[in-house]
């Protein structure tokens, strides 16, 4: 493939979440036409905060109809990275700029907290959106709740559990988008993983797959064919659950996409070399609500 001069800093991206990468790509976000509302509360503590991105179209229109794009970023439930929903402004540029409104969540994270905590954030911060969105002019039944690796799998468990969430708030969701999410990874195989799904016999708890029955909103799932973090084992297992039970379930695999390729190719410069921003346009577009 032919690099472009611009993609230095997306090379960096490419290979790592590397701070002077993620400045890059949300230096360049900043441009987009849409405006944002920072670190609105959904709970007390510090960590309980969200981003709200809205397209500059929704002042233009009388009676706004768009999606809201509720966005958990990864980094192995905290275990593995300090990132915040700051560094995600370019995907939430990337929707924005294309007529949907995103919400990045902040959440307590690993090992402050373990995962029934996260879940608890998860489940708020949702809710915030679905009782409060329409005070920033956009419709409330038109939710997709997405992530990217472990936050995919966070946005997937309030998809396919449904105890997690208000039945209202429930209702809402329309579709869950995962980017290269673990949703069938037992037995654990990263050494903090037993410590934050603890207890043992709580384990089989944390398997988004235990929780399909069919009627559950459809689902998105992406995948990168070089990804060495994330098994491929994931998607196919859910994939096939999904099919199982009369679900509706849409799958993508990417050739020379790697883990971190797949979130990397919503900044602007590496946009256009995979179809993946277009592919979740189109899911959300084909799944609301009439």
């Amino acid at each position: 493939m032919k690099l472009i001069p611009v993609t230095l800093f997306v090379i960096m991206f490419l290979s790592a979440c590397t701070n002077t990468a993620l400045f890059f790509a949300n230096s360049l976000a900043r441009f987009g036409d849409y405006t944002v509302h920072r670190n609105i509360p959904y709970g007390v503590t510090k960590e309980q905060r969200l981003d709200v991105y809205l397209p500059s179209s929704l002042a233009e229109s009388a009676k706004p109809d768009i999606a809201t794009v509720i966005f958990f970023y990864g980094g192995c439930w905290g275990a593995c990275s300090n990132l915040t929903k700051g560094d995600y402004q370019f995907v939430a540029e990337a929707l924005a700029v294309n007529n949907v409104a995103v919400v990045i969540v902040d959440y307590r994270q690993f090992p402050d907290v373990l995962f029934p905590d996260i879940m608890d954030d998860a489940k708020h911060a949702v809710e915030w959106v679905s009782e409060n969105i329409q005070s920033y002019g956009v419709p409330s039944n038109h939710l997709f709740l997405m992530g990217h690796s472990s936050g995919a799998h966070i946005a997937s468990m309030l998809t396919f559990n449904e105890d997690y969430l208000h039945p209202k708030a429930y209702a809402n969701i329309e579709g869950f988008i995962g980017l290269a999410g673990p949703y069938d990874f037992l037995p654990f195989d990263e050494p903090y993983q037993p410590a934050l799904f603890a207890p043992p016999e709580s384990y089989a708890q944390s398997q988004t797959i235990n929780y399909v029955d069919g009627n559950e909103p459809p689902a998105l799932l992406l995948y990168g064919n070089d990804d060495q973090r994330v098994k491929r084992r994931n998607i196919i297992s859910l994939s096939t659950e999904i099919k199982k039970q009369n679900g509706k379930v849409e799958v993508h695999f990417y050739d020379e996409t790697d883990h971190v390729d797949l979130i990397g190719t919503f900044s602007i410069p590496w946009r256009s070399s995979k179809p993946i921003v277009d592919d979740v346009l189109s899911f959300v577009s084909s799944q609301r609500k009439q």
